[in-house]
C-alpha cells in the first residue's frame, strides 16, 4: 500500500526533478522514493563515511586556523622588520665588531626565549588572539624617547 505525503521543494528542486522525470519516464514518486531509499541505507550502512567526512571537517578547520596563525606570525614579523629598519640610524664604522657580538648575544637571548615558548601552550598567536578578542587597541608603547629618537634595547630588555 502506498500513503499520500505532502512535501515542500524549491522552485530549483521541483524543475530538476520534473526534467529527470521527463527524460527517465518516471513518475515523480517513483525518483523520490528511489532517491529516499538510497539517502536512507546510505545513512544506515555507510559510517565509516561519515566518520571519514568529520575527520576531514575537523582537519579542514585546523588547516584554517594554522593558515591564520601562519598569517599573523608573518605579519607581526613584517610590520617589525619596516619599523625597526625606519628607525635604526646606520653605525660608525668603528662600531661594528661591537654591534656584530652584542646582536649574536642578542640573537641567542631570543632563540633561547623562542624555545621557551614553544615548550609552552601558550605561544605568541595564542597571546596576540587573547589580546584581540579583549578588545585591546594597539596602543605604542610609552616610554620617555623623544620623537623621532632611535630605540636601541638593551641586553637586560625583555625578549
Amino acid at each position: 500500500m502506498r500513503h499520500r505525503h505532502a512535501l515542500y521543494l524549491s522552485e530549483a528542486m521541483t524543475q530538476r526533478l520534473q526534467l529527470v522525470a521527463e527524460a527517465h519516464r518516471l513518475s515523480k514518486s517513483e525518483i523520490l522514493e528511489r532517491a529516499l531509499r538510497r539517502y536512507l541505507t546510505a545513512e544506515n550502512n555507510d559510517t565509516s563515511r561519515d566518520l571519514i567526512n568529520i575527520q576531514q571537517e575537523a582537519n579542514a578547520r585546523s588547516l584554517r586556523r594554522l593558515e591564520r596563525d601562519l598569517a599573523i606570525a608573518v605579519e607581526l614579523t613584517a610590520t617589525f622588520v619596516r619599523y625597526f629598519v625606519m628607525i635604526t640610524p646606520p653605525l660608525p664604522e668603528d662600531t661594528h665588531e661591537a654591534a656584530r657580538a652584542l646582536g649574536k648575544l642578542r640573537f641567542e637571548q631570543v632563540m633561547e626565549s623562542v624555545a621557551n615558548r614553544l615548550k609552552t601552550d601558550r605561544g605568541l598567536v595564542a597571546r596576540v588572539m587573547a589580546m584581540v578578542d579583549q578588545g585591546h587597541p594597539h596602543e605604542p608603547h610609552a616610554d620617555s624617547r623623544q620623537p623621532g629618537e632611535a630605540y636601541a634595547p638593551s641586553t637586560t630588555d625583555a625578549v
